[in-house]
This record gives structure tokens, sequence and C-alpha cells, in this order.
């Protein structure tokens, strides 16, 4: 007589821990928003790194650009190079190079003849309140314009600006020179003295402070 036992019942397989489930769940509802943080998130990085080399690119090329046309002014063309110098402020602007080509077309101007447009472009370029590295050449190139066209005590108040924005003793002696002679022709001696004297105090060691002396003695009778 055989005896017979129970089968066994079917084995099955252990129930996921609750935190797996889960994560499960909120992997599959959310699935689709992740893939599309992460892919803003690539996607910004590419933007950011197309932005930086755009710029880098756009900023060589119109160097470029503005070297060429600095060679035309230099061959006598000034009126080529006054040309190709405004394409570059307004097709690059807010580069390096167009606020170069900015005070170099105005330059360019003053030496045509154009002293006028060349003070009213210098003033307008200020008024956009420049990178600091730019004001005081801007400001220098506007007091000679002033002083080419007569009016000493404006372009001496150009030359102290520039003084005032120069980063370098030698530039600023030299700017403060020029705001010193500005100043002597509008009949402003004391200013003018003041000025020199600030140079042969202040600033011993530049190339300005032999021609400063000469100066303040000229103007006080040999006292410094």
């Amino acid at each position: 007589m055989t005896t017979t036992t129970d089968a066994a019942p079917p084995q099955t397989s252990a129930p996921l821990p609750e935190r797996a489930v889960a994560a499960g769940k909120w992997w599959h509802e959310r699935r689709n928003l992740v893939i599309a943080v992460a892919g803003a998130a690539a996607l910004i990085g590419l933007g950011t790194w197309f932005v930086i080399t755009s710029g880098r690119r756009k900023e060589e090329f119109a160097q470029q650009q503005l070297t060429r046309a600095r060679e035309i002014a230099e061959s006598g063309n000034l009126a080529q190079a006054s040309s190709d110098l405004q394409k570059i402020i307004t097709t690059y602007s807010g580069t390096d190079a167009a606020s170069e080509a900015l005070l170099t077309l105005n330059e360019v101007r003053m030496v045509n003849g154009q002293g006028e447009l060349a003070i009213l472009g210098l003033r307008d370029f200020l008024k956009t309140n420049p990178a600091m590295r730019y004001v005081a050449p801007a400001q220098a190139l506007l007091g000679s314009a002033l002083e080419n066209a007569k009016k000493p005590d404006e372009a001496a108040q150009a030359y102290l600006a520039a003084a005032d924005a120069a980063t370098l003793d030698y530039l600023k002696a030299g700017y403060l020179i020029e705001a010193g002679r500005a100043l002597a022709a509008a009949g402003k001696k004391d200013k003018a003295i003041e000025v020199y004297r600030k140079v042969v105090k202040d600033m011993p060691k530049t190339p300005g402070f032999t021609e400063a002396s000469v100066r303040l003695s000229e103007l006080t009778g040999g006292q410094m």
C-alpha cells in the first residue's frame, strides 16, 4: 500500500520591498520629467559654450577688420577707412574692437578736418559709460579735438577727466601736462600752476616730470 503526501505548494517569489516598489512607481511617473530636466541642463551647458565660443570668434574677426581699417587709414585713404570703421562699430557692437574702432574713427575725423563731428561722436561715446580702459583715451582725444576747435577751457576739463581715469602714472602725468597747457591758454594761470605742481610733486619718476618742471618754472618765474 502506497502512501501519498500532499504536494508542496508552488513557491512564489518574495514581494519587492515597499521602498523599491515606491521608487519604481516614482520613476515611472516622473521619467519624462527627469529626462526633460536632464536634457534642458545639457542644452543650457551647450548654449553657454556656444555663446562663449561665438563671442570669442566675433571679437577675433572684428579685430581683424579693425587692423585692416587702420592700415587703410595709414595709407591715406581716409574715406574708405571711415566707412570700414563705421561698419565695425555697427556690426560688432559690444566688442572691444567696436570701441577701439570708434576711437580710431574719431581720430580719422580729426585728421580729415571733421573736428566738430569728432567732438560729437566722442561725447556720445562717453555718455554710454564705456569700459574704464576706454575712458581715458576717449577724454584725451576729446580734449585734443576741443583744443583744435579753440575751446581751451573745455579741452582742459577733458584732459583732467582723462588723468582721473588713467591708471598708469606716466599717462596721468601726460594728460595733466596737456590740461595745464590748455588751462594756461584759457587764461587760468593759477589752475595751470596747480596742475604742473601736482606732476612735479607726485610723479617725479615719469617722463613728464621734466616738461612739467619747465612749464611750471615759466609760469612762476622760477619758483617751484
